[in-house]
Protein backbone atom coordinates (compact mmCIF):
# COMPACT_ATOMS: atom_id res chain seq x y z
CA UNK A 1 0.00 0.00 0.00
CA UNK A 2 1.24 3.48 -1.04
CA UNK A 3 2.36 6.33 1.40
CA UNK A 4 -0.64 8.73 2.42
CA UNK A 5 0.02 11.50 0.09
CA UNK A 6 1.24 14.67 2.36
CA UNK A 7 -0.25 18.24 0.91
CA UNK A 8 3.26 20.76 1.20
CA UNK A 9 3.65 23.92 0.03
CA UNK A 10 7.15 23.23 0.16
CA UNK A 11 6.63 21.15 -3.52
CA UNK A 12 8.66 21.74 -6.54
CA UNK A 13 6.03 22.38 -9.26
CA UNK A 14 8.63 21.07 -12.66
CA UNK A 15 6.90 23.18 -15.92
CA UNK A 16 8.44 22.92 -19.18
CA UNK A 17 6.33 24.52 -22.06
CA UNK A 18 7.62 24.73 -26.02
CA UNK A 19 6.34 27.51 -27.78
CA UNK A 20 6.25 29.00 -31.64
CA UNK A 21 8.71 31.70 -30.38
CA UNK A 22 10.71 33.22 -27.81
CA UNK A 23 8.87 36.38 -27.12
CA UNK A 24 5.43 35.36 -25.69
CA UNK A 25 3.86 38.52 -26.79
CA UNK A 26 4.40 37.18 -30.32
CA UNK A 27 4.47 33.65 -29.82
CA UNK A 28 2.21 30.61 -28.43
CA UNK A 29 2.32 27.30 -26.82
CA UNK A 30 2.86 24.41 -28.97
CA UNK A 31 3.37 21.95 -26.18
CA UNK A 32 3.24 21.61 -22.19
CA UNK A 33 4.11 19.51 -19.80
CA UNK A 34 3.90 19.32 -15.66
CA UNK A 35 5.72 17.47 -12.63
CA UNK A 36 5.01 18.02 -9.09
CA UNK A 37 7.67 16.61 -7.06
CA UNK A 38 8.14 17.08 -2.84
CA UNK A 39 11.16 19.16 -1.59
CA UNK A 40 13.43 15.79 -1.89
CA UNK A 41 13.05 15.86 -6.00
CA UNK A 42 10.38 12.43 -5.53
CA UNK A 43 7.83 12.88 -7.75
CA UNK A 44 4.03 12.99 -7.24
CA UNK A 45 2.25 11.21 -10.11
CA UNK A 46 -0.94 12.83 -11.09
CA UNK A 47 -4.16 10.48 -9.92
CA UNK A 48 -4.73 7.68 -12.44
CA UNK A 49 -1.16 8.48 -14.37
CA UNK A 50 1.46 5.69 -13.82
CA UNK A 51 4.44 6.06 -11.61
CA UNK A 52 6.83 5.85 -13.89
CA UNK A 53 5.37 8.28 -16.69
CA UNK A 54 5.06 10.51 -13.73
CA UNK A 55 3.22 13.80 -14.97
CA UNK A 56 0.81 15.30 -17.32
CA UNK A 57 1.94 16.34 -21.15
CA UNK A 58 -1.03 17.99 -23.50
CA UNK A 59 -0.27 19.55 -26.98
CA UNK A 60 -2.24 22.87 -27.03
CA UNK A 61 -4.82 23.54 -30.03
CA UNK A 62 -3.85 26.76 -32.10
CA UNK A 63 -5.11 28.89 -34.91
CA UNK A 64 -3.78 28.93 -38.54
CA UNK A 65 -2.32 32.54 -37.32
CA UNK A 66 -1.10 31.39 -33.96
CA UNK A 67 0.87 28.09 -36.01
CA UNK A 68 1.93 30.93 -37.99
CA UNK A 69 4.16 32.91 -35.67
CA UNK A 70 6.64 29.90 -35.80
CA UNK A 71 10.07 31.04 -35.78
CA UNK A 72 12.10 29.48 -38.45
CA UNK A 73 13.94 27.36 -35.62
CA UNK A 74 10.88 25.82 -35.07
CA UNK A 75 9.67 25.09 -38.14
CA UNK A 76 12.95 23.28 -38.93
CA UNK A 77 13.16 21.34 -35.57
CA UNK A 78 10.35 20.56 -34.02
CA UNK A 79 7.42 20.39 -36.97
CA UNK A 80 5.85 17.53 -35.40
CA UNK A 81 4.94 19.95 -32.62
CA UNK A 82 3.09 21.75 -34.99
CA UNK A 83 1.32 19.13 -36.90
CA UNK A 84 0.13 17.79 -33.29
CA UNK A 85 -1.15 21.66 -32.61
CA UNK A 86 -3.80 21.08 -35.37
CA UNK A 87 -4.49 17.56 -34.89
CA UNK A 88 -7.67 15.87 -32.46
CA UNK A 89 -5.80 15.26 -29.45
CA UNK A 90 -4.93 18.65 -28.78
CA UNK A 91 -6.37 20.81 -25.98
CA UNK A 92 -7.48 24.56 -25.43
CA UNK A 93 -4.48 26.31 -23.07
CA UNK A 94 -7.62 26.72 -20.93
CA UNK A 95 -8.31 23.29 -20.41
CA UNK A 96 -4.57 22.41 -19.99
CA UNK A 97 -4.25 25.22 -17.43
CA UNK A 98 -7.65 23.71 -15.02
CA UNK A 99 -5.60 19.99 -15.63
CA UNK A 100 -2.22 21.71 -14.31
CA UNK A 101 -4.48 23.42 -11.35
CA UNK A 102 -5.81 20.38 -10.22
CA UNK A 103 -2.95 18.48 -10.30
CA UNK A 104 -1.00 21.02 -8.22
CA UNK A 105 -3.95 21.03 -5.44
CA UNK A 106 -3.84 17.24 -5.26
CA UNK A 107 -0.55 17.49 -3.87
CA UNK A 108 0.13 21.25 -2.58
CA UNK A 109 -1.11 23.13 0.12
CA UNK A 110 -1.25 27.10 -1.26
CA UNK A 111 -0.58 29.44 2.00
CA UNK A 112 -1.98 33.02 1.40
CA UNK A 113 2.31 34.02 2.00
CA UNK A 114 3.12 34.14 -1.91
CA UNK A 115 6.95 33.78 -0.77
CA UNK A 116 5.72 30.32 0.71
CA UNK A 117 3.82 28.92 -2.06
CA UNK A 118 5.28 25.86 -4.10
CA UNK A 119 8.11 26.65 -6.15
CA UNK A 120 8.15 26.64 -10.21
CA UNK A 121 11.25 25.04 -11.07
CA UNK A 122 12.65 24.10 -14.63
CA UNK A 123 15.77 25.17 -16.92
CA UNK A 124 15.81 28.30 -17.70
CA UNK A 125 12.63 28.52 -16.24
CA UNK A 126 11.88 32.35 -16.64
CA UNK A 127 11.11 32.20 -20.57
CA UNK A 128 8.08 29.52 -19.02
CA UNK A 129 7.10 31.84 -16.69
CA UNK A 130 6.25 34.71 -18.81
CA UNK A 131 4.12 32.50 -21.54
CA UNK A 132 2.47 31.42 -18.38
CA UNK A 133 1.98 34.66 -16.94
CA UNK A 134 0.40 35.71 -20.24
CA UNK A 135 -1.33 32.37 -21.16
CA UNK A 136 -2.22 30.33 -17.66
CA UNK A 137 -2.65 33.19 -14.78
CA UNK A 138 -4.69 31.48 -12.39
CA UNK A 139 -1.92 28.88 -12.05
CA UNK A 140 0.84 31.63 -11.85
CA UNK A 141 -1.36 33.36 -9.15
CA UNK A 142 -0.94 29.99 -7.20
CA UNK A 143 2.52 29.70 -6.90
CA UNK A 144 5.41 31.43 -5.10
CA UNK A 145 7.29 34.56 -7.55
CA UNK A 146 10.54 33.12 -6.35
CA UNK A 147 11.90 30.56 -9.11
CA UNK A 148 14.63 27.33 -9.04
CA UNK A 149 16.10 27.46 -12.42
CA UNK A 150 18.60 24.72 -12.31
CA UNK A 151 20.51 26.70 -14.96
CA UNK A 152 21.66 28.02 -12.28
CA UNK A 153 23.24 25.04 -11.05
CA UNK A 154 24.72 24.28 -14.07
CA UNK A 155 26.31 28.01 -14.39
CA UNK A 156 27.90 27.20 -11.12
CA UNK A 157 29.16 23.85 -11.87
CA UNK A 158 30.57 24.99 -15.05
CA UNK A 159 32.87 27.57 -12.97
CA UNK A 160 33.05 25.88 -9.44
CA UNK A 161 34.04 22.09 -10.86
CA UNK A 162 34.54 22.55 -14.28
CA UNK A 163 34.53 18.86 -15.18
CA UNK A 164 31.22 18.33 -13.51
CA UNK A 165 28.82 17.80 -16.60
CA UNK A 166 25.49 16.71 -16.94
CA UNK A 167 24.78 15.44 -20.21
CA UNK A 168 21.25 14.98 -20.70
CA UNK A 169 19.81 11.63 -22.89
CA UNK A 170 18.20 8.78 -21.49
CA UNK A 171 20.42 7.44 -19.41
CA UNK A 172 21.76 9.96 -17.68
CA UNK A 173 17.63 10.78 -16.50
CA UNK A 174 17.31 7.23 -15.60
CA UNK A 175 20.69 7.01 -13.38
CA UNK A 176 19.93 10.26 -11.78
CA UNK A 177 15.76 10.53 -11.85
CA UNK A 178 14.82 9.81 -7.85
CA UNK A 179 12.63 7.56 -8.94
CA UNK A 180 11.46 4.71 -11.78
CA UNK A 181 11.04 6.20 -14.91
CA UNK A 182 9.98 5.85 -18.14
CA UNK A 183 11.55 8.10 -21.15
CA UNK A 184 10.29 8.89 -23.62
CA UNK A 185 10.94 11.52 -27.11
CA UNK A 186 13.80 13.45 -26.57
CA UNK A 187 15.32 16.73 -26.17
CA UNK A 188 12.53 19.35 -26.55
CA UNK A 189 9.89 16.86 -25.98
CA UNK A 190 8.09 18.92 -23.12
CA UNK A 191 7.89 16.04 -20.35
CA UNK A 192 11.35 14.61 -21.54
CA UNK A 193 12.87 17.50 -20.63
CA UNK A 194 10.99 18.01 -17.38
CA UNK A 195 12.68 14.61 -16.45
CA UNK A 196 16.02 15.62 -17.67
CA UNK A 197 16.09 18.49 -15.64
CA UNK A 198 14.68 17.06 -12.48
CA UNK A 199 17.28 14.16 -13.13
CA UNK A 200 19.97 16.95 -13.78
CA UNK A 201 19.42 18.85 -10.49
CA UNK A 202 19.21 15.39 -8.52
CA UNK A 203 22.97 14.79 -10.06
CA UNK A 204 24.08 18.56 -9.02
CA UNK A 205 22.63 17.48 -5.38
CA UNK A 206 24.54 14.56 -5.15
CA UNK A 207 27.77 16.02 -6.44
CA UNK A 208 27.56 20.00 -5.55
CA UNK A 209 24.85 19.48 -2.36
CA UNK A 210 26.50 16.49 -0.98
CA UNK A 211 26.10 17.48 3.27
CA UNK A 212 22.60 18.35 2.61
CA UNK A 213 21.63 15.51 0.12
CA UNK A 214 22.90 12.85 2.82
CA UNK A 215 21.85 14.55 5.80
Amino acid sequence: MSEPLERTSGNLVWIDLEFTDLDPSRGAIMQAAMIVTRPDLTPIPPPGVPPEEGGLQFSISLTEEQIATASDWVKENQKEHIVECGGPNALPVERVEELFIAYLLVCSEIPDSVRSRPLLAGNSIHGDRNYLARYMPKLVDLLSYRLLDVSGFKELASRWAPKLEFNKNPETIRRWYPADVEVKGAVHDALFDIKGSIAELSFYREHMLVPTARG
